[in-house]
């Protein structure tokens, strides 16, 4: 067995990653949204302690890359088109015609409905495509006449976000003890976001050479915009968000899978594996299943988060598919309830990572406002129990951090956040 004490955290994350014993797993909880931060602040949560949340709860970190922006540039014009009952219909900087709420009742969750998408032909996408230069100083250093803090975006998705140059951040990422994470946007999440989810699903059938020359397009933006940093710093962690997981099934068939995906996803896994890249993971919020019999082993290494809503069983599919990585799988759902269930459940995904090892439970997806701190706080230490290698059947966390809170003036409601909302 390893000692962790002579281990760094990015160590650590390999060392679990390719199933080698260790005496420390991560320290991974899940990432609470604005909203939940805004709900914690009425249960006791310190300003301070929100600045400083990693430290403050005990989480090991992660390094980013920098900034790798792959957005649409130049922006398509923001523009309103009415504005009625706390709802905007407007066109966004995609193109895109949608309609949001102005005040949003649980920031970081923001809800939104598309109305009309910029691509609907070859034609389209052939104006579109413009847009998508890989090499666009602006996608690596912030661009002044781009970082509009004025934007009407309730929550920032989608739109140009500055941050640190990569370039100026090679010494630290490939020097420093933390494991190195950086993240694009696959084919079906770019592909949907040119021309919405029904008009794509539309596209499959009736236009497929239009298909394919959209995934082969971003297949090939994707190398192309990331050969240099890729080639400079050393990832040890690469997400291709996808979201195309729903319930029980995939929003695309195993069948378009193979044809439209799997070739291209190859190329990408073989372009990311020369580059050095630890584990391809694919980020597919919704059912894992038939997307894992598709791309695992050899298009991706492992996926997150592992939404136990949507029919998702994290000890079935490491059985299912050895060498697989997970990492999430904590229902949310369950850390609403009493600490028993709280327990009950993180006790059953430890178990199974003890089991079948390449994974590190977390909570499956952002954290909502309904689940309360000390919860999430109660979560956390046990966790920090359980990858330290206490028995998952006696121990109990002293629960330190909850002395450092104030006093709860409010639990969440999500009627009241509605009616905030909409008499501001």
């Amino acid at each position: 067995m390893q000692n962790t004490a002579d281990m760094t955290p990015r160590e650590r994350y390999h060392a679990v990653v390719q199933r080698q014993p260790v005496d420390r797993m991560p320290y991974t909880f899940g990432g609470p949204r604005e909203s939940t931060f805004a709900a914690w602040m009425r249960q006791g949560l310190s300003a301070e302690q929100r600045e400083r949340w990693t430290e403050f709860v005990g989480e090991d970190p992660w390094q980013a890359v920098g900034m790798l922006y792959e957005g649409p540039i130049p922006p398509f014009e923001e523009k309103v088109l009415e504005e009625k009952d706390n709802k905007r219909t407007w066109i966004d900087n995609w193109g895109v015609t949608r309609v949001d709420a102005i005040r949003q009742p649980t920031e970081g969750f923001a809800p939104r409905r598309y109305l009309e998408f910029p691509v609907k032909s070859a034609d389209d996408f052939a104006r579109m495509k413009h847009r998508f230069d890989p090499h666009t100083p602006a996608r690596f250093r912030p661009d002044p006449s781009l970082a509009d803090s004025t934007h009407l975006n309730p929550d920032a998705y989608r739109h140009y976000l500055a941050g640190e140059c990569w370039r100026d951040r090679v010494e630290l990422c490939n020097g420093g003890p933390n494991p190195i994470r950086a993240n694009i946007a696959g084919l079906f999440w770019r592909c949907r976001d040119w021309t919405g989810l029904e008009n794509l699903a539309f596209m499959f059938r009736e236009q497929p050479a239009l298909v394919h020359e959209m995934m082969e397009f971003w297949t090939c933006f994707i190398m192309e915009m990331l050969d240099e940093p890729l080639s400079r710093i050393r990832v040890d962690e690469f997400i291709l968000n996808e979201d195309m997981g729903y319930k029980t099934a995939s929003m695309i068939s195993p069948t378009d899978m193979h044809e439209f995906m799997l070739p291209r996803y190859r190329r990408l896994y073989a372009f990311l594996k020369e580059r050095g890249v630890g584990c391809v993971v694919m980020d597919t919020d919704g059912h894992n299943g038939q997307i894992l019999d598709v791309f695992h082993p050899t298009a991706i290494d492992g996926t997150v988060p592992m939404e136990i809503a949507a029919n998702n069983d994290p000890a079935r599919y490491l059985e299912e598919h050895p060498g697989l990585y997970v990492c999430g799988g904590i229902d949310k759902r369950e850390l609403r309830l009493d600490r028993s269930r709280v327990r009950a459940e993180v006790g059953r995904r430890y178990a199974t990572a003890r089991r079948y090892g390449g994974y590190v439970p977390a909570v499956d997806h952002g954290v909502p406002p309904d689940v309360p701190l000390r919860n999430f706080l109660y979560m956390a230490q046990l966790i920090k129990g359980f990858a330290d290698g206490e028995d998952l059947e006696t121990y109990e966390p002293p629960c330190q951090l909850e002395a450092l809170l104030g006093d709860v003036t409010e639990m969440f409601d999500a009627d009241r956040a509605i009616r905030r909302a909409y008499d501001a």
